[in-house]
């Protein structure tokens, strides 16, 4: 019975987390696919689809949202203000286990350009490859990282312009290996294969 209970306990809460119709979860442990961070609304309208988590709004180093990325492509998307000098940075920490392109882009709220008289949405993602300093809309590839834990934060005050609104995104995708690196390992895995056999 308690067994059952279980089961059923997990049929419904699975859905609820795929979905992300339920409450907010901390952004932590692996993430397989999309999230999008739960705090600022309305949320990055790039996001749907995207599992719901944490609202991003940390000081960098001070407990930030931690996972680990799986599988070969994730997106992790996110909405952030500028009201004053210290609000309204969004900062995460973030390992890969693989070597990942990481790309970032970024847009401003609908009405942005309108309501701060043309000057739209800009600031600075600072990253461990190469800090893009953006403006307006755009998206830029960043670089490569090699496996690691590295810190991320998307900070909409360094260009000085008061209460901006946009929204920002990073792509991470798992670096194809070369057709010679499949046949490598698949030879070194016939390798030990042939070995373990042969003492056996």
């Amino acid at each position: 019975m308690k067994i059952l209970s279980l089961a059923i306990a997990a049929a419904v809460a699975l859905p609820l987390a795929i979905t992300g119709t339920a409450s907010a979860a901390p952004a932590s442990g692996l993430i397989v696919g999309d999230i999008s961070e739960g705090g600022p609304n309305p949320r990055n309208p790039n996001d749907a689809g995207a599992t719901l988590v944490d609202d991003f709004s940390q000081v960098p180093g001070d407990n930030d949202p931690s996972f680990t990325l799986a599988g070969p492509e994730n997106n992790i998307f996110g909405t952030i203000q500028h009201r004053d000098a210290n609000r309204y940075k969004d900062a995460w920490e973030m390992e890969v286990t693989q070597a990942t392109n990481i790309t970032f882009s970024w847009l401003p709220h609908a009405g942005t350009e309108v309501s701060n008289g043309g000057n739209g949405f800009d600031g600075t993602f600072f990253n461990p490859l190469m800090d893009i300093v953006f403006s307006g809309t755009g998206s830029a590839f960043v670089g490569i990282l090699n496996p690691g834990t590295y810190e991320f934060s998307v900070d909409a005050t360094t260009a000085g312009t008061p209460r901006q609104f946009g929204h920002w995104q990073v792509n991470a995708t798992v670096v194809p290996l070369p057709a010679g690196g499949i046949l490598l390992l698949t030879a070194l895995g016939g390798m030990a294969l042939y070995r373990s056999r042969k003492k056996a």
